[in-house]
């Protein structure tokens, strides 16, 4: 599906990116119960936002989260691209990252990826040490 690019999202550049089924379902479902007049996802009085900073800083007020910057979001997108599997290239793309340099500088590894790593390092050195005492066993017979 080809998209225009009315609004450069960084450097010039633009990032469309078409939602997940899921999120495609619940749009549709909304498209239902109200007209929304544009193709706008984000709205205030069924009026486009004028500003995503503006209402992110006022919603971030309103939850009560002081210590949380609208550019962290895109840490955690960096990161959660990575722990769900998405490959580099892809999820370059999709924060808009060029260099792979800058993508890995906005993943964070924490202790729960450092312990999902050591557990999937101790299954595959079980499996072929399984796997290589069943091999000595079947030569032994």
């Amino acid at each position: 599906m080809a998209h225009e690019c009315k609004v450069p999202f960084y450097h010039g550049h633009c990032l469309l990116i078409e939602p997940p089924p899921d999120l495609t379902v619940v749009f549709r479902d909304l498209y239902k119960v109200r007209y929304l007049r544009q193709n706008k996802v984000f709205l205030r009085n069924g009026e486009s936002i004028r500003s995503v900073r503006t209402a992110f800083e006022k919603a971030r007020e309103r939850a009560g989260i002081a210590d949380l910057r609208f550019h962290d979001l895109r840490h955690c997108a960096a990161t959660n691209l990575r722990r769900a599997g998405v490959d580099v290239m892809t999820a370059m793309a999709i924060i808009g990252h060029r260099a792979e340099k800058m993508y890995k500088r906005y993943n964070t590894i924490d202790e729960s990826d450092l312990k999902k790593a050591a557990s999937q390092l101790n299954t595959y050195v079980t499996l072929a040490l399984q796997a290589t005492e069943a091999e000595e066993r079947n030569l032994a017979i």
